[in-house]
């Protein structure tokens, strides 16, 4: 491990270095750590800006891919560039939140406390409290309040800021790549609960999230990525192919309704196209 940084902070970029600088800013005042920054944008002028934000900063290092990783692959090629140069312990953050004051000593503490397990902060998330969520895998629908019975429910913590060693990712293994953007979070906490680690909730509020600026909702890239993370999860969680059936039937009946009351809300077919299309793989990327 590097003598003089204790902590590796995963950071990916898309066409937001505005608000990547102000992330990186409050890790760097906060945390004794080292930022690993990805971009995802694969255009000149970002590489540019991103280069004249950090190229002279020693503890930001900046990496390049060809391509657009999309969140679960790009955080696990942050994550495992720092293991290459030593680091052990890790912080996952969306370049649209910010660390709050204070709370570096805290998140540092309760990496030392809590070894193999999934930690993440209360977030405050535009003045709203954010704790863990509840997903039910057979419905596809998620609740931010604890529920009266326990049937297909299950505790996540949300992906926009996630703290852990090195021996949760030997015990869980990485993000799962075939989650383009939405729902990797919740199979991840799903497989650190399977692997026999636990999932912290911090009770204080350690980070500011400003909400979700790298999709537009209404379009195609939010709606599709929304739902096929959804689907996915039915194949992740149902073991057996009647379990597989009554979750992919459930969530097609809820997601369409979901589908339809945005198709209204927005005056658009493309959340309805979004959920036809869905179940199918399809290359579907944001544009800037």
């Amino acid at each position: 491990m590097p003598a003089d940084k204790s902590i590796a902070v995963i950071i990916l970029n898309f066409f937001a270095s505005d608000d990547t600088v102000h992330c990186v800013n409050s890790v760097l005042s906060e945390l004794w750590a080292e930022v690993f920054l990805v971009d995802n944008s694969v255009d000149e002028t970002e590489t540019e800006n991103l280069m004249v934000l950090f190229g002279d900063n020693s503890a930001v290092k900046i990496f390049f891919p060809q391509e657009n990783l999309g969140f679960a692959a790009g955080v696990n090629f942050g994550l495992r560039e720092a293991q290459r140069a030593g680091y052990k312990k890790f912080l996952v953050l969306n370049n649209d939140t910010v660390l709050m004051q204070g709370s570096g000593p805290i998140l540092t503490d309760a990496l030392e406390h809590y070894p193999s397990s999934l930690i993440s902060p209360t977030i405050n998330w535009n003045g709203k409290r954010l704790g863990g969520m509840y997903y039910h895998r057979y419905l596809g629908l998620i609740s931010s309040t604890g529920v009266s019975f326990n049937w297909g429910w299950f505790y996540y913590l949300t992906g926009c800021a996630l703290a852990f060693d090195e021996s949760l990712l030997e015990r869980a293994g990485y993000f799962d790549e075939s989650f383009f953007m939405y729902g990797e979070d919740v199979e991840f906490c799903y497989r650190v609960i399977k692997s026999g680690c636990e999932l912290v909730t911090l009770s204080q509020q350690l980070v500011f999230h400003a909400g979700s600026k790298s999709s537009r909702q209404g379009s195609l890239f939010y709606e599709y990525q929304v739902l096929r993370g959804h689907f996915l999860l039915t194949f992740k969680f149902c073991g057996s192919p009647l379990k597989c059936l009554i979750s992919f039937s459930g969530k097609s009946l809820t997601l369409f309704v979901r589908a339809l009351k945005r198709s209204l809300c927005y005056r658009s077919p493309v959340p309805l196209l979004a959920w036809f299309l869905a179940p199918f793989l399809m290359k579907v990327r944001c544009k800037m």
